[in-house]
């Protein structure tokens, strides 16, 4: 009698077992769905565009907030310049903060030695704006004051490795952040 009593106990005890796994279990899928509505997202115009440098050909999407150079190019174990490459415009009455960030580079990029690219005032002997981006360590020119109704050349650096072959090339995807 004392061993049907004892399975007794150890039966309702693994009930109780089960049925509290079954009730975390089924407690865990229970939620709420809330909503939020964004309404009206509009259009505006563009405060900072891009506009085409000296130095370089660039192809300018609409509005000018995208830019393609087309003409850079570097010699085997030398640096090119490109002081004016391409530049970037306020175009607001108020200041804006932006940041040239490093996106993503692909091609024969084990064959470059450094790209470097730097944020200068467009005067003639301008001032540094911000670090130097570069490429190759994937980084930005961090934060830069652009102020208002002001133009920066966006100058490029870039020097292939020695043993660099003429066919060699590679691409750069940048993005500017501006607040």
């Amino acid at each position: 009698m004392k061993i049907d009593n004892d399975k007794r106990k150890m039966l309702r005890l693994l009930c109780f077992l089960l049925s509290a796994l079954l009730v975390t279990t089924a407690s865990a899928a229970v939620y709420n769905y809330v909503y939020l509505q964004a309404s009206p997202i509009g259009v505006e115009v563009p405060k900072v565009r891009f506009v085409s440098g000296l130095d370089a050909v660039s192809t300018m999407g609409t509005n000018d907030t995208y830019a393609k150079i087309t003409t850079m190019a570097g010699w085997p174990n030398a640096t090119r310049v490109y002081e004016d490459a391409l530049r970037i415009e306020n175009l607001d009455n108020v200041d804006h903060t932006c940041d040239l960030m490093f996106d993503s580079w692909s091609g024969n990029t084990a064959n470059v030695t450094y790209i470097y690219v730097k944020i200068f005032n467009a005067t003639a002997g301008g001032t540094q704006q911000g670090s130097t981006l570069s490429v190759t360590a994937e980084n930005s020119t961090g934060p830069f004051n652009l102020p208002a109704t002001t133009i920066y050349c966006v100058q490029w650096e870039i020097k292939w490795n020695g043993d660099a072959l003429s066919t060699y090339t590679v691409d750069v995807a940048l993005k500017l952040k501006v607040t």
